[in-house]
């Protein structure tokens, strides 16, 4: 038997909603959750009582850009954003040197991550038009989905063309994983800038001009439509409109299997905060209008979005600045894997009226389902490894880049106020971060450990 931790006094955080209950931890494994923990004995108690206590979070959509030179994040400074925002999985993003699209590609990067890692991760593969033969290795290293950009607005991901879309859609079908889109209009997007461009607009919002609600919408529509017509899993990252939702929530009531994610920069930004940020503003989709992030909000509330994932790009302040007087050449992309969750939670509960359950589902359960990583990540049922964040709900802070553990010390949330605080983080039944009024990191690099596709089903 395994060290025992005893976290007593908190209100536990499941799917279903929020309880008084004590767990128990034995090793790395949740080992029970009872009213009364006081009669075991225990190595370690922790004190949650007036705290929320979940299911560590589960980002599926992470940019650390592990193996990079020169390094814009990478697995270690991105683990420290994540055990401070109440992370203790990701899944990476195929974004590296080399773009990760072959069975090569896939073992070098878990290397590295099994190196410099503190959280545990999975991976994802690109599909960038290469061969069939390039996906299958990559599958048979253990990658969790697939990803494809249908705008070649990323360097290293071509546009995929719809006979990759047509093939990966049929594979991921035989194998039973997500093939992640990137959805917008190549065309479109492409005929945007060129206008925008042509008529010497370098501010920011020349930017959410160049790719309107319908560049997005007309691309999730052409997804569910192989998604349909294959049987393979559709997920769709970073969704940003109310009208994309729609459709996918139109899909799922019609047997389609489609998924579908949104980031914190669209629930809690819009195209203001885009105005004032300038290039630390620019993403891609970009910042909507309000009523679009109003809309969204909707789709969270009624459950038609599975997950709330970071989209988290550690650009450098240098290469942002690089847009000040014109947009264009900022790079696309937000820093926000340390913020995500608390600000989300505070949305939730202070601002929303949302419950604790809709936190779980869409933090934690939902994406370890969607990746094949539950029931060992996403819950806090026995058996599952013990992954655990303890919240305090009422402790105010105030966002400051220069607080972030990230490598790059900027955040679009500048001096927002949060109520809303990770005071401790735990992986597989080790505290690797706690704040107690001072952060403190007490997780070390290399203890991640890689998920292969299927990993919530093994046994030790």
């Amino acid at each position: 038997m395994g060290r025992r931790v005893v976290i007593e006094g908190g209100l536990l955080g499941t799917e279903e909603g929020a309880f008084r209950a004590d767990l128990v931890i034995e090793g790395e494994r949740i080992a029970a959750i009872t009213l009364d923990a006081s009669d075991i004995d225990a190595d370690e108690r922790i004190d949650a009582r007036g705290k929320l206590v979940v299911p560590g979070g589960v980002d599926v959509h992470t940019h650390f850009k592990d193996p990079g030179d020169p390094p814009t994040e990478g697995f270690y400074h991105g683990s420290l954003g994540a055990i401070a925002g109440g992370i203790t999985t990701v899944v990476e993003m195929p974004q590296a040197a080399p773009t990760s699209s072959e069975g090569a590609h896939i073992r070098q990067k878990r290397a590295v991550g099994e190196q410099h890692s503190i959280v545990d991760f999975a991976l994802w593969g690109g599909a960038v038009n290469q061969d069939l033969e390039k996906i299958d290795e990559m599958i048979d290293e253990g990658i969790v989905a697939l990803k494809s950009f249908m705008a070649g607005s990323s360097p290293g991901f071509p546009a995929a063309t719809d006979d990759t879309l047509l093939a990966v859609f049929r594979r991921v079908a035989e194998v039973g994983i997500p093939y992640g889109l990137h959805a917008e209009n190549d065309d479109l997007l492409e005929a945007g800038i060129a206008r925008l461009k042509a008529q010497g607009r370098k501010d920011p919002m020349a930017h959410a001009e160049s790719r309107p609600p319908i560049v997005e919408i007309e691309a999730i529509h052409r997804a569910i439509f192989f998604a349909e017509q294959t049987g393979g899993h559709a997920y769709i990252c970073h969704c940003s409109t109310a009208g994309g939702l729609e459709l996918v929530k139109a899909a799922k009531a019609r047997g389609v299997p489609v998924s579908v994610e949104t980031c914190p920069q669209y629930l809690a930004l819009d195209e203001e905060d885009l105005r004032r940020l300038g290039p630390f503003g620019r993403c891609a989709p970009p910042l909507r209008a309000r009523d679009e992030v109003e809309g969204v909000w909707r789709y969270v509330t009624d459950g038609t979005v599975d997950v709330i994932s970071s989209d988290h790009c550690g650009y450098t302040i240098e290469s942002k600045e690089a847009g000040l007087d014109d947009i264009w050449q900022a790079p696309l992309g937000l820093s926000g894997i340390q913020t995500m969750y608390p600000i989300v939670l505070d949305d939730m509960l202070h601002q929303r009226g949302l419950d604790v359950g809709t936190f779980v589902r869409l933090s934690a359960s939902n994406p370890a389902r969607i990746f094949s990583l539950y029931p060992r990540k996403g819950t806090l049922q026995p058996g599952a490894d013990a992954d655990v964040v303890i919240y305090d709900t009422e402790r105010e802070w105030t966002v400051r880049g220069e607080d972030m553990l990230h490598r790059n010390k900027w955040t679009p949330f500048e001096g927002r106020v949060v109520r809303s605080r990770v005071v401790r983080t735990i992986i597989r039944g080790r505290t690797v971060y706690q704040d107690d009024g001072a952060p403190m990191v007490t997780g070390e690099p290399g203890t991640g450990r890689f998920l292969p596709r299927g990993y919530g089903r093994m046994r030790d």
